[in-house]
Formats: structure tokens, sequence, C-alpha cells
């Protein structure tokens, strides 16, 4: 009977200390969001791919992703709606305008699910526009400090200005702390302050006030010790954009993280929000995170030589990843943008107040959040998400003025205009399917068949060709694999490149050389997976050309489009990388969405089509986090 006793009060006692702990069960997501170049002229094609991030598994949420970019002004420049991968990924490009202004621009991507919250924190990547016409961007030069919550490290800055500036840092009284003169434009410099005491920067005859950070952090033991008379009511809150963490509150005006939470993460925030509940400090911290596992490329290789890409012993939480290959951007550049997408870098002056999820989470629009974001897409309005409106924290604009040096201008006005000389820039590119089917058939591996008809009829054996009654015309007939007994009896929707065809002498007339793969959907799992609609529930074929041809020959009209207002991810056509055409594409490769098995991938075909100096760059993806690996390598004639 004691035993039974006390079996019982340690169950009581233990779920007791359960339901002391903080409660982190809400669902939430967030993109993380690469480009293949921090700079860009007016006119140049922009890449991107994007991975939605998760701490859950459920798929009631989104399956699509809103697009929207803004110009230096916060202005619309371009908007879009792209169905998600089966890996939680969209990829693809913008064309950005000849008219294009200079100055900062931003990509921000977000689902439907995110407007549940006022001012969700959605993912955004800012980069550079320069139009070579008018290289100088408009607006006033401004000043940027990094937050320095360390008890004796100097203070970060840098400034926008075209030439270099005097700066002066006071203390309150105006007694002059410090004096640097000639401080060129976009070059971090330091200063060394009391960070127990407020003081002044002056720029351009503007006065600067900075105050004492009310945190210190100290990454010896992972904890913030709070400089403020008081934190009665405070709490504290460490996350990353897409899950919460740890939920603490201050003892003695200090807070402990547990460190053992953070091995495998590469950047988390640290928030600390007043007894209102609003934030009163954050800051990130750049976690040193090692990653179990090993990836290597050959350093040197000349133009046209395939190159491996291998990836061994990684975790089997690790699923998937991104590897582009692109241009060294000069380390000016680089670092200046690195800078404008790191939340610890703050404008001076500017009464900015960026979206923190602590404080968004407070704000629910609705009174329960969206379920369900894609079920039938038919249903949807373009551009149904007011995202100003909703998230304005993410779409204030960066308007203010720089000029970059001559040099780094010129390196870029060549590259364009050597392409435009040789007319190598072709909008083409190859469409992804954002789907699972049940199979998948490539093209290249049957390059024996003459025609499309023959190779549908002796190599697809979920497909039957049926002679119409009174007619030589062909019916499709889809397997049907819904009772014990296939038959063929159903009749499939039928798609190249997302277009209908309305005539199935379409596709029997297809060239074989301009075909890249087809895929059969059939079981009706599948085909309920892809949430398409009753329509193709008896089954889907989707015919992709190589590079996505189709509609621009044949003169196909919009409304022959299947997926509405929706497009799909799209990625860079290398059918031609072993010609002898020196590109000089700044994106010499990029493999979105490449899948791990047991800790393992390889890539086999890197090439570049262009000597010089490149970057490879290596984004894994797994258990709701990410890891970025780079490697720069020299390619020979």
């Amino acid at each position: 009977m004691r035993k039974v006793f006390l079996i019982l009060w340690m169950a009581a006692w233990s779920s007791e200390l359960v339901a002391q702990e903080p409660k982190h069960e809400r669902e939430l997501e967030n993109f993380v969001i690469l480009t293949d170049q921090d700079f860009y002229l007016s006119g140049d094609r922009l890449w991107f791919g994007a991975k939605l991030l998760k701490n859950h598994e459920s798929y009631r949420y989104s399956k699509l992703a809103y697009l929207t970019l803004l110009d230096h002004q916060g202005k619309e420049v371009h908007s879009e709606k792209m169905l998600l991968s089966g890996q939680d990924m969209v990829f693809g490009d913008i064309f950005l305008p000849e008219n294009a202004s200079t100055g900062v621009y931003s990509l921000l991507l977000y689902t439907k699910w995110m407007s549940s919250y006022r001012d969700f924190p959605i993912a955004r990547r800012d980069f550079l526009v320069v139009n070579s016409r008018a290289p100088q961007a408009p607006g006033q030069p401004k000043l940027w400090m990094q937050k320095t919550p360390f008890e004796k490290l100097p203070v970060a800055l840098f400034h926008t200005s075209s030439e270099p500036e005097l700066i002066e840092v006071q203390d309150l009284q105006g007694k002059t702390l410090e004096v640097l003169e000639r401080v060129p434009p976009f070059e971090k410099f330091l200063i060394n302050v009391d960070h127990s005491q407020r003081y002044q920067v002056i720029f351009r005859n503007e006065v600067f006030q900075a105050s004492p950070s009310p945190w210190l952090w100290d990454p010896s033991d992972f904890s913030i010790q709070s400089q403020q008379e008081s934190v009665s009511g405070h709490k504290v809150l460490v996350h990353t954009d897409w899950e919460i963490l740890e939920e603490l509150k201050p003892v003695g005006g200090r807070v402990e993280l547990d460190r053992t939470r953070y091995q495998g993460i590469s950047y988390f925030d640290i928030t600390s929000l007043d007894p209102e509940g609003n934030v009163s400090w954050s800051y990130r911290v750049n976690n040193p995170a090692h990653l179990q596992g090993n990836w290597s490329i050959n350093s040197k290789a000349r133009v046209g030589e395939p190159l491996k890409l291998d990836f061994t012993g990684f975790p089997v939480t690790v699923q998937n990843g991104f590897v582009l290959a692109k241009s060294l951007e000069q380390s000016l550049i680089s670092d200046w943008i690195a800078s404008l997408n790191d939340p610890n870098w703050e404008e001076m002056g500017s009464g900015k107040k960026s979206s923190k999820l602590p404080e968004s989470l407070r704000n629910l629009v609705l009174e329960t959040p969206i379920l369900k974001d894609y079920s039938p897409m038919f249903s949807y309005k373009p551009y149904s998400i007011d995202g100003p409106g909703l998230f304005p924290g993410s779409f204030q604009p960066k308007d203010y003025s720089f000029s970059l040096p001559l040099s780094i201008l010129e390196t870029k006005v060549n590259r364009k205009m050597y392409q435009e000389h040789f007319g190598l820039e072709e909008e083409v590119m190859e469409l992804e399917s954002p789907f699972v089917a049940d199979k998948i058939y490539y093209l290249e591996d049957y390059d024996e068949f003459p025609d499309f008809e023959s190779f549908v009829r002796q190599i697809i054996p979920q497909v039957k060709l049926k002679k119409s009654k009174g007619s030589s015309d062909k019916q499709i007939l889809l397997a049907n694999t819904d009772n014990e007994q296939v038959r063929f009896n159903k009749i499939p929707v039928v798609l190249v490149d997302f277009y209908r065809v309305e005539d199935l002498a379409e596709i029997w007339s297809l060239d074989m050389v301009s075909l890249d793969r087809v895929e059969v959907y059939y079981h009706r799992e599948t085909v309920q997976k892809t949430n398409l609609g009753e329509e193709v529930g008896d089954g889907l074929i989707v015919i992709y050309t190589k590079n996505n041809e189709y509609a621009l020959k044949k003169n196909i009209p919009k409304s022959r489009y299947f997926l509405s207002d929706v497009q799909v991810p799209r990625k860079p056509d290398y059918g031609k990388n072993l010609t002898a055409n020196v590109t000089a594409n700044p994106l010499q490769f990029l493999d979105p969405g490449f899948a791990f098995l047991r800790g393992r991938a390889r890539i086999n075909a890197l090439v570049f089509d262009t000597a010089g100096d490149w970057r490879v760059e290596s984004w894994i993806f797994g258990n709701g986090n990410f890891h970025r690996f780079e490697k720069n390598i020299s390619i020979g004639h």
C-alpha cells in the first residue's frame, strides 16, 4: 500500500512540475530567404530561394507563399503567389525593371497563416539595386549603430554618406569624448564609451542620443544581467522567428538560459518584455553552433568540368537543402548588406520599430488562427492579403542616400555589357513540381523513341491509349487502383507546363527533344494531396518542357493556365552548361531542394561556364532549423 501511495504521490508531484513549465505548444512558422546576389543593376535577373521553417509537422497550415518586392521607397515592384514544394520550399526568378531607381530593395515572403497575428515578423531580405545611369540614391545619409550589450567592448557604427565624414562623440553635457575625422562611407568604425552612461553622437550637424543597454549578455555562462533598478514583472523570451525556445523570469536581476537547448541552433533572439507585455529590449545571438557532418568540394576546377559536392555524416534529422554557386561580392558590399539584414544594427534617430515575435503573438487578429490556406486553390482571390496593413513593421522602406565607388560599379556594368553584346541572357527556366507524383519519367533516358505517342504507349504502364469510337483520335485512360483489380477507366487532366491541353493532338505533336519529364498522379491519396479540387479527381498527367517554352512557342492564352493566379517553383535551365559559351552569369549553379538520405547527399554536376573566383554556398535544413556553409573556389580556363 505504501508503494502505491508513493507512486501516486510522485506522479502528482511530477505533473505539478510539468504544469509549472512554460508551455509553447502554439504552432508557428516562418521563412528563411536567400538571394543569388547582394547587389544588382536595374534590369538584372534576381534568383531567390526560401524554406518555410516550422515548429510543427501539421499539414493544416500553409502551402502557398505570398511574395512582394519593394523598392527603396516601400512601393511594390513585383508580387506573386507561389505553391510551396513538397519540401516546404519556394524558388524562382524576378526581372528587375530597367528603370528601377537606385536604392535598397526588399524581398518579403509570408503565408496567409501569418496574417492571423498583427505585425507578425515576416521574412525579409534587403539587397542593393543600382541604376547605372543614375547611381546616386536619393534621400538623406544615415548613421547606423550596432547593439553592444557587453560591459567593456567598443561600439561599432557606419554611415551611408557619399564622402568621408567627421563624427564626434559627446557626453550629455556636450563634453567631447572622441573625434573621428574623415570616416569613409560603409566602413565600420569603433568608438569607446562608458556603457553605463548615456552619450550622444554628432553626424552631419545632427545629434543622436544613445542609451545604455538595459541588459548585458554574457556568452560564457549563457546569461543576461539587468542594468535597470527593477525588473519586477518583467519576463524574458528566447526565440527564433518560428519558435519560442524558453520563457523565463529574472531572479535577482539575472536570467540564465539552458545552454543545452542551443547546441544546434544557428542564432536566437533574447527579448525582454515589460509588465505590460511590450518589448523593452531585444538582441540576436549568433551562435557558433556545430553541426555534425562534413561537406567537401574541390577548391579548383576548369570551365566545363563537373564538380562533385558530397555531404556525409550529418544527423538523420537533416532533410534537404539549397546549393548555389555565385560570384564573389566586394567585401564592402557584402558587409554592408549583412548589416542591413542583421537586427542588431539600428538606424540612429529613425524611430522605426521592427516586428518582434513575442509582441505579435499577443495581437491575434482573429479569435482563432487560420488553420488552412490551401483547399482547394481555386477558391483563392489574387493577393487577398493586405501585407502593408497587416505587417507594417516589415513593410517599412529603407530610404536613404548613398553612392558607390566607381570601381565597384564598373565590374557590374562590364558584365552586363558583355552579356548584352553577345545576347547571352536568355529568359528561360525549368519548372519544378510543387507536388509529389506517383511516377516520374525523364525523357533523356528514352531518347530512342521517335515520338511522344510511342513513348507513352510503351513506357508508361499507368496509362492506356484508346481509340475514340468513329474517330482516329486517341483517348488517354489512367489506371484505377482504388480496388484490388486495376482497371483503366479514369480520364486524367493533362497539362503541359501547367497549361491545359484542350486537344490531345497537341501533345502527340510535341518534339521529344524539347521535353524534360512526365509526372503521373493516379493513386487516390496522391491526387488528393495536390488539393487541386474535384476537377483532377480522376488523376493528373503533367508534361514539362525543358525551357518552359510550351506556352510561348504555341502562343497559348493565359486563360488556359490551370493554376489560376498561382505560380510554381522555377530554377535556371542548365541544359547548355557544357557548351563553349561564356555567360558571365553571377549565378552559375542552383540546386534547390536536394534531399538527404540517412545523413548523406551528393551533387554530381556542379559546372561553371565562366572562369574566375566563385563562392559555393550550402544551406542545410532539418529539425526546424538551418545551417549555412560556404567555400570559395577558383575556376580556370
